[in-house]
């Protein structure tokens, strides 16, 4: 997966300084000063989609009211990977007496936290398609499925789900139950990034680091934004 980061940004400002930008590339110039010329001299490429993407990657960096530069692993692949141990079945205690034949066989703990299990998927996708479509508004022909450089947006609605969640999943992975059995589970896993690996092995890392992210969007009114890179 190509490098993450994470920023909060306004989408209302970086989409006007967009429109801008397109209508007059030195419109941005007091705004990122190296920019113009290098939006100029490789429009007429004709590859709207890989320098529309260009535009936004760098627009929402220079007008972001927080970076997060060092998180030095992907979110999003950290939140696939707790996805994957929400499927792995929860050992189910020994019965006993006249009933032990009818204990039930072990089920997947996704069954017991659907919620978690959503906002795993959300922040995986950045919201899937819908994230494309806001990209369509916020800058039009930048194409999220090629350009090299660019970036998604978390939606208020989206950015509120996540919030009300996190306590709970913040329980899940650091209670009696579940810790230390997603603790073995992370680090008996094969080929795994050694970041995430990091990350997730002690996960209050990783959980405070979303709750940073998504609690300044909220707290500010702002949108919650993935950038990508080679």
């Amino acid at each position: 997966m190509a490098s993450e980061l994470w920023a909060v940004a306004h989408a209302a400002q970086v989409q006007q300084t967009i429109a801008q930008c397109r209508t007059n590339a030195a419109a941005v110039g007091a705004i990122a000063p190296d920019f113009p010329y290098t939006y100029q001299s490789v429009a007429s490429g004709r590859l709207p989609g890989y320098w529309n993407g260009y535009l936004t990657w760098v627009l929402v960096q220079t007008l972001a009211l927080a970076r997060y530069p060092n998180i030095d692993y992907s979110l999003r692949e950290a939140a696939t990977v707790v996805g994957r141990f929400l499927d792995e079945p929860v050992p189910v205690a020994a019965a006993r007496g006249s009933f032990a034949l009818l204990r039930g066989r072990p089920r997947p703990l996704r069954a017991r936290v659907p919620e978690i299990a959503a906002m795993l998927h959300l922040i995986a996708t950045v919201g899937g398609a819908a994230a494309e479509a806001r990209l369509a508004v916020l800058a039009p022909d930048a194409d999220p499925s090629w350009s090299e450089e660019g970036a998604l947006f978390f939606a208020d609605d989206e950015i509120e789900r996540v919030q009300q969640t996190l306590p709970a999943f913040r329980a899940l992975l650091t209670d009696a139950e579940h810790g230390d059995r997603f603790h073995f589970w992370i680090v008996r896993q094969p080929g795994l990034p050694r970041a995430v690996r990091e990350a997730l092995r002690q996960p209050d890392r990783y959980l405070s680091d979303l709750e940073a992210i998504f609690g300044t969007a909220q707290r500010t009114g702002a949108q919650a934004f993935v950038l990508w890179a080679p």
